[in-house]
C-alpha cells in the first residue's frame, strides 16, 4: 500500500515487469477510491511494466514520456497492491519482497527515493472507529480536498452540524453528544445496507451476495450517473471494502456471506460448517476468509483469517471438496480446517476467487450456503 499527494505537482508510479515467479494486481486510486487505472498483468502496462504520471486537475506543465498519464481530482492518491505467487513459502515471500522494492513512487522530475517500510508482525490500526471521533476525522479530510460540484449538498450538510472548510473545527457539547449517538447508527445502518438491502443475492435460495451493488461497473466505482451521485451505495459500499479495481472480474472476484440460510447474522459464538465444492473454476487460487462484521477488517490477534487451495495441510474429501470449519473452538481432529472466531463478535465471509474463470463470473458455479453445527 502507498500513499501520495499531488497537491504541489505530478507524481511518478513506478511498476516494475512481472517475473516469472512474482505478478502484481492492483489499482492507482484517488481519495474517493476512484480507481484511474489496474496495473500488472490485466492492467493497463500487461504485465510488461510501466511508468504511471498522475497530474493535478488544470495541469499543463511538461509530461514523462514513455509514461500513461491520468489527471487526478483530488489531491491525495493511493494504490493497493497484491504481488501474485505460487504460495507463501520463505522463498516465495523473499521474491514478492524483493519485487515490491522495485515498485517507486517520486514527484515528477525528482530522483527516485521511495521509502519502503516493512510492517509485517507490526500492529497498523486501520480501520475507522464509527464513533463521536469520526466527524474530527471528516473535518481533517474536507480542509485536505478540494470541493468538486458532486460535494456542494453534502456540504451544506455537514455545515449545519458544524464542518466548514476553511473553519476550525469547535463542536459544542450538545454537538459531541449528537455525534456520539449518531456515528454508531450510521454504523449499523451501512452493515445493513451493505450485506442485506443493496447487494443482490448471487445465487437462487442462497445468502451469498455480490461484492459490489449495481452500478459499479457502469460508472467504474463513482457511482456518478448521468442525472444523479449514488452516495448511499458508494457509502455502505466503502464501509466494507477499502480498494476499487477499474475491471473487476480480470483478475479477482468476491462474493459476501453474512447470514445463514435463515436470515441470522454469523455468530462469532456459534459453530458453522462450509463445504468449498471441488473443481473451483479459477486459474490461480480461492480463498475463504473471516472479517469482523463491524470494522469489516480481519479478525483482530485471531489467527488463521483464512483457508485457501493453496495450503497443502487443508484436508480434502474424496471428490475434492473441502469442508472449513468455524467457530470459537476447533471440531475435534478438524484443526486444519477451521478457521477460528471472536465468540463475543459478529463476523462475514468472503469467498474470494484469483484468475476467475467464466463460470465464477457468470454464476454457473454455485456455492454452498453455511450450516449450523451446534
Amino acid at each position: 500500500m502507498t500513499h501520495w499527494t499531488v497537491k504541489d505537482g505530478p507524481i511518478v508510479v513506478e511498476i516494475p515487469a512481472a517475473t516469472a515467479d512474482v505478478g502484481i494486481f492492483g489499482t492507482i486510486m484517488d481519495a474517493w477510491q476512484r480507481p484511474m487505472d489496474d496495473v500488472g498483468a490485466v492492467g493497463r502496462d500487461k504485465g510488461l511494466g510501466a511508468k504511471y504520471l498522475l497530474v493535478p486537475e488544470g495541469y499543463d506543465g511538461p509530461l514523462l514520456p514513455g509514461a500513461f498519464v491520468y489527471t487526478q481530482r483530488t489531491h491525495n492518491g493511493f494504490a493497493v497492491l497484491r504481488p501474485i505467487i505460487a504460495g507463501a513459502s520463505p522463498e516465495n515471500l523473499a521474491k514478492a519482497v524483493d519485487y515490491v522494492k522495485q515498485v517507486k513512487i517520486y514527484p515528477l522530475g525528482q530522483e527516485p527515493q521511495t521509502q519502503y517500510v516493512d510492517l509485517y508482525g507490526k500492529l497498523l490500526e486501520m480501520t475507522p472507529v464509527l464513533d463521536e471521533t469520526i466527524y474530527r476525522e471528516i473535518h481533517e479530510f474536507v480542509q485536505e480536498e478540494p470541493v468538486e460540484e458532486m460535494n456542494l449538498t453534502m456540504m451544506g450538510l455537514l455545515s449545519r452540524i458544524g464542518i466548514r472548510k476553511g473553519e476550525p473545527f469547535e463542536p459544542t457539547e450538545e454537538q459531541q453528544a449528537i455525534y456520539a449517538r449518531a456515528a454508531p447508527e450510521a454504523l449499523e445502518y451501512m452493515i445493513d445496507q451493505y450485506h442485506r438491502r443493496l447487494m443482490p443475492f448471487f445465487f437462487e435460495g442462497k445468502k451469498w451476495s455480490a461484492l459490489v451493488p449495481p452500478g459499479s461497473a457502469e460508472t467504474e466505482w463513482s457511482y456518478e450517473f448521468p442525472s444523479y451521485f449514488d452516495y448511499n451505495a458508494k457509502g455502505a459500499l466503502y464501509y466494507a471494502i477499502i480498494t476499487s479495481v477499474k475491471n473487476y472480474g480480470s483478475a479477482t472476484f468476491y462474493l459476501d456471506l453474512a447470514e445463514t440460510p435463515d436470515g441470522e447474522w454469523l455468530d462469532g459464538g456459534k459453530n458453522y460448517k462450509l463445504v468449498m465444492p471441488p473443481n473451483v473454476p479459477v486459474n490461480d487460487f480461492w480463498a475463504i476468509t473471516t472479517y469482523d462484521l463491524v470494522t469489516a477488517s480481519y479478525l483482530r490477534d485471531i489467527e488463521p483469517s483464512s483457508i485457501d487451495s493453496n495450503m497443502q495441510d487443508v484436508e480434502k474429501n474424496e471428490d475434492g471438496s473441502v469442508d472449513i470449519y468455524f467457530g470459537p473452538e476447533a471440531p475435534e481432529g478438524k484443526e486444519s480446517n477451521w478457521l477460528p472466531t471472536d465468540p463475543n463478535r459478529r463476523f462475514f465471509l468472503l469467498a474470494r476467487f484469483y484468475g476467475p474463470k467464466p463460470e465464477i463470473v457468470n454464476g454457473s458455479f454455485e456455492l454452498n450456503d453455511i450450516e449450523r453445527i451446534d
